[in-house]
């Protein structure tokens, strides 16, 4: 039997438009198929589906470090503008990408704790993948 090797999550890095988002503590890509329900008396009740639309996103987070290349004050500006960025999550040979919109942003500031920040990107269109 092979050895099986488990990918480091701190080697999973979340990009906008080709940049590395600073200070990250967690971020991950969740996708979901719609279903269209057509059950019908035709076939004694059993369950029958249709394929319906793709949501997809990416959620994440991480502490407010003024020093990262790419932080929150970027992640600020993106949010405000509303426009779509080119992002992609990627982990050695496996590559997640789309335009995405930043529609969720929370900056947190608790006392005697680091100031965090969270949000997600929302898939506009279609995402893609590459395994290499």
């Amino acid at each position: 039997m092979a050895a099986s090797t488990v990918v480091n999550g701190n080697d999973i890095g979340l990009y906008v438009d080709g940049q590395l988002i600073g200070c990250l503590t967690s971020n991950s890509f969740s996708s979901t198929n719609a279903e269209i329900d057509v059950t019908c008396k035709d076939n004694n009740g059993a369950r029958q589906i249709l394929a319906g639309g793709n949501q997809a996103e990416f959620p994440f987070a991480g502490f407010f470090n003024p020093a990262a290349g790419y932080g929150f004050a970027d992640l600020l500006a993106l949010h405000q503008s509303k426009e779509a960025a080119w992002v992609k999550m990627q982990c050695d040979d496996i590559t997640i990408t789309c335009f995405a919109k930043l529609n969720e942003l929370t900056w947190d500031g608790d006392v005697n704790a680091g100031s965090k920040f969270s949000g997600k990107f929302t898939v506009d269109g279609e995402w893609d993948f590459s395994i290499t």
